[in-house]
């Protein structure tokens, strides 16, 4: 898949909110968080068991089992990628699965496809703490500004920016004329900003509509890194090379 020529159109901005396709994209980083939880749990803990029994021969099939896990768990992967982010990673071969048992043993263990979605499912981990941060915080702020009108005059509440210490900003702008330096500085103090008419709800409600539209291209961009990568570590290997010649 190439690389976008060019930068998106402002109307393709405007109009994710309208896509289906965004709230796909909006599971699938959603369920990043439990799932990566889930298989750093399961990975970490199978290995943490079969690598130091593996003197006890008894690790040797608990090793061989984390692997054929991770192999599942690389399809489930595949099978949300296809589905929410609209790839078409095929399923790959399993040649462990024919052949002696040494055969398919060493098959499986020596694969680097098994180590890539090994490495891909623990990427996940860090990958769905921080999509979950990012979902918690942008959509918990927009949806809240986007109804300020709603609950701005309700008895007993204060709606606004109630910073603990004011705020101090100083836009400065200098232009070098012959020996002599011209500019221009001002100096704005915010303390607090209370919501205490429509108005004021309104323009809150604006800057949430446009921290919405940001959040939501925001995650349609993660999705867009996401397929990439995923094409690349549970697809055809080949993806890999092609996918570094994109970038």
């Amino acid at each position: 898949m190439p690389v976008p020529a060019s930068l998106p159109s402002l109307r393709s901005i405007v109009v994710t909110p309208l896509q289906p396709r965004t709230y796909l994209h909006l599971l699938y980083l959603g369920l990043a968080f439990p799932f990566g939880i889930a298989y750093f749990v399961i990975l970490v803990t199978g290995f943490s068991i079969a690598v130091p029994l593996t003197v006890l021969i008894i690790g040797i099939p608990l090793f061989i089992v984390t692997l054929l896990i991770v192999r599942g768990l690389g399809a489930v992967e595949r099978l949300l990628a296809n589905v929410l982010l609209s790839t078409d990673i095929a399923a790959p071969t399993y040649p462990f699965r024919d052949g002696s048992v040494l055969g398919r043993l060493r098959a499986l263990i020596v694969n680097r496809r098994t180590w890539a979605e090994c490495g891909y499912l623990l990427l996940k981990f860090p990958v769905g703490i921080g999509a979950f941060v990012f979902l918690v915080t942008g959509l918990t702020m927009s949806i809240t500004l986007l109804a300020t009108p709603v609950f701005y005059d309700e008895p007993g509440l204060r709606v606004g920016i109630f910073p603990a210490d004011p705020v101090t900003l100083a836009p400065s702008l200098s232009i070098p004329w012959g020996n002599v330096l011209v500019g221009a500085e001002f100096v704005v103090t915010v303390s607090e900003w209370a919501v205490d008419s429509l108005a004021d709800a309104l323009l809150f409600s604006a800057i949430g509509a446009v921290l919405f539209l940001l959040t939501l291209n925001i995650v349609n961009l993660v999705a867009w890194l996401s397929r990439r990568y995923t094409r690349a570590l549970l697809g055809d290997p080949a993806a890999v090379l092609d996918w570094l010649s994109s970038l």
